[in-house]
């Protein structure tokens, strides 16, 4: 399906900082700058595969949910935590 061009996209936004957290319906968390010039991609993971159906093409359709530094978040098989904090040294 890459050869075919996207009907929709979704993401949920979370303000944190001056940085935002976007978690992406392809499963994908990215962490961005917002401003009037555009966006800056500052990291990008995937943290689930796809399990639903929308359109013609699996999709990740949960919210994450926020807590502590963390998010969580799942699909139709699985439970992922994944800790935001910055890591010290």
């Amino acid at each position: 399906m890459a050869d075919k061009p996207l009907m929709f996209a979704t993401a949920f936004i979370v303000e944190n900082e001056d940085k935002y957290f976007m978690f992406n319906d392809d499963g994908e968390l990215m962490i961005v700058t917002l401003a009037p010039a555009g966006m800056k991609e500052l990291g990008r993971a995937k943290i689930l595969e796809p399990t639903g159906v929308a359109r013609g093409r699996k999709v990740v359709w949960s919210h994450p949910a926020f807590s502590n530094g963390k998010m969580l978040v799942r699909n139709d098989h699985e439970l992922v935590c994944v800790d935001l904090r910055k890591k010290t040294n």
